[in-house]
């Protein structure tokens, strides 16, 4: 117990001196708080900060960080990245309070920062520790941004101004979270942090789009730019009957787009037109023959309302309806409609197919008229149909078919078979648009390198070789052959049958009428003869 009382005596001894030495280290406060005015701002605003609860007449350390800590917590170890604000001491109430102006960067701790927009914190400590005692949120107004114009079509060229970015900083700006280049004008900040650039809108469907700007320092206001839909036309001035090229930006993505020429739809190719998944459509029309004298109107419209329209300006022109080309010829015998305008008003207008007249027509008081007439035979590819009123002359291309017809089925006489020397030929019917004549030949030999008969146009699927035509009779070892194709009015030329063979004799030659009665004449005198000689020799 002595010596336990010696040790006492001895730690009292040496720790009261040391008191006397330091400073006494106020004990934490359990109700220190701060609270900011205004609690948001800009970098370089001028901030309120008050404090309450604190030991009385001490100093407290300010610090404006980005990192998010605690009560508790510990400056340059929660806290990295921090800009000291000053020292404030507090009164006999442990009240304090002081102005600081919000840093555009933090550099007082191990972790060097830009400010930018967003939330930040504000931290008290006593002077002599950095233990936190009191946290308030702050948040900075980062930069900002103005666009203009804010409605517009794709390919408008937007002006953009922003101020309150990090100074001399690079800019990237963003078109639905996709990069897009500056055209014109500044490409990084000033020293102020503002700068003045332009873009172009980019391919986009209709409806609302958000431009980002974004800066080093992590900057990244907003704004947003209305697209609107838009069409365009190649050439933008055409005759009745020509192509025009039509295309859109700014439509629905996947939809249905319609064409009207003043106010009336029209047929386009592709036949169905659909927009990409950008809003954007390519396609094609012909000029009607009803489009108003001077301009019509171009109007594109998708399934959900959103429409553009361009202006056409007519020329004088005609059209055919419907309208033929290689890929989509017509044939002998087709109806036309042919459609003009711009001819002289109340005036006779005159139809050529080639060289042949097969219409005519008279305009009304706006110079226009619509005739229909039939094609007429002729050979495959194209031709020239000519309207002229006496003083305007045009021309339109027709297209006729040139496939050939499909090869017949021989029938009669059939294969080896001996036949009459005035013998009946039968083949089945084929079908054409441009209508169907045969040919039929026959030959001594299957090359048909000597050939006895040949008849042209024929009409009908079959023929009988008349008495002066009759073949001439030949035995076994020397038959003959027959084949027959199809010829259409377009000139185009079937293929030939197969070579059928064929015997021809006398003795199925017709016998002539006079030989038949004497025959039968004779049969009639010895049938009497017979019966007279019969009823005699019952009468005996």
């Amino acid at each position: 117990m002595r010596y336990r009382r010696i040790l006492h005596i001895l730690v009292l001894s040496t720790i009261i001196p040391l008191l006397a030495i330091f400073p006494a280290i106020p004990a934490h406060a359990s109700g220190e708080d701060i609270d900011l005015s205004p609690k948001e701002g800009k970098i370089g605003d001028k901030i309120e900060i008050k404090g309450d609860g604190f030991e009385a007449s001490t100093t407290c350390r300010i610090y404006f960080s980005s990192d998010k800590a605690d009560d508790g917590d510990d400056i340059d170890t929660e806290v990295t990245a921090y800009e000291s604000t000053g020292r404030k001491w507090t009164n006999a109430d442990g009240e304090f309070a002081t102005t600081f102006k919000v840093p555009g960067k933090l550099t007082d701790g191990e972790d060097e920062e830009d400010v930018h927009g967003g939330d930040y914190y504000v931290y008290a400590t006593y002077h002599n520790s950095t233990s936190i005692i009191a946290v308030a949120e702050f948040t900075v107004i980062g930069g900002g941004i103005e666009i203009h114009p804010e409605v517009g079509q794709v390919g408008t060229a937007v002006d953009i101004s922003g101020e309150r970015f990090g100074t001399s900083q690079e800019i990237t700006i963003e078109y639905d979270g996709d990069v897009v280049d500056i055209a014109s004008g500044d490409k990084e900040t000033d020293e102020d942090g503002k700068f003045t650039c332009t873009i172009i809108i980019p391919e986009s469907t209709v409806d609302t789009h958000t431009i980002t700007v974004t800066d080093e320092s992590g900057n990244e206001p907003e704004a947003e730019f209305n697209v609107k839909p838009k069409i365009t036309i190649d050439p933008t001035s055409g005759a009745a009957g020509e192509v025009i090229k039509v295309s859109g930006t700014g439509f629905e993505d996947r939809e249905q787009i319609t064409i009207t020429v003043d106010g009336s739809r029209v047929s386009t190719m592709p036949l169905f037109l659909q927009t990409n998944g950008k809003g954007s459509f390519a396609g094609s029309f012909l000029v009607p023959y009803y489009a108003v004298s001077d301009t019509s109107r171009i109007r594109a419209s998708d399934s959900l309302f959103n429409s553009a329209e361009a202006e056409l300006t007519i020329l004088t022109g005609i059209s055919l309806s419907p309208p033929t080309s290689q890929t989509s010829p017509g044939h002998v015998g087709m109806e036309l409609t042919l459609h003009g305008t711009g001819f002289i008003a109340s005036s006779q207008v005159t139809i050529t197919y080639d060289d042949i007249k097969v219409e005519t027509a008279t305009t009304n008081s706006k110079g226009k008229f619509s005739a229909t007439f039939f094609t007429p035979p002729s050979v495959a590819g194209d031709h020239m149909i000519t309207v002229t009123d006496g003083t305007n002359t045009l021309t339109a291309t027709f297209t006729m078919e040139s496939d050939a017809p499909p090869i017949p089925v021989p029938l009669l006489p059939e294969v080896a078979a001996t036949v009459e020397v005035e013998t009946h030929f039968d083949w089945e019917d084929v079908a054409d648009p441009s209508g169907i004549t045969y040919t039929l030949q026959i030959g001594t030999d299957a090359d048909f390198t000597t050939i006895v008969l040949e008849r042209e146009g024929l009409t009908q699927s079959e023929y009988t070789i008349t008495k002066g035509e009759a073949l001439k009779p030949t035995g076994m070892d020397a038959p003959y052959y027959w084949r027959v194709r199809a010829v259409d009015n377009a000139s185009n030329e079937g293929k030939w049958t197969i070579p059928v063979l064929f015997y021809a004799d006398h003795s199925r030659e017709v016998t002539p009428s006079w030989t038949l009665y004497l025959w039968i004449g004779l049969g009639a005198l010895l049938v009497g003869i017979i019966g007279f000689w019969v009823l005699r020799r019952i009468k005996e």
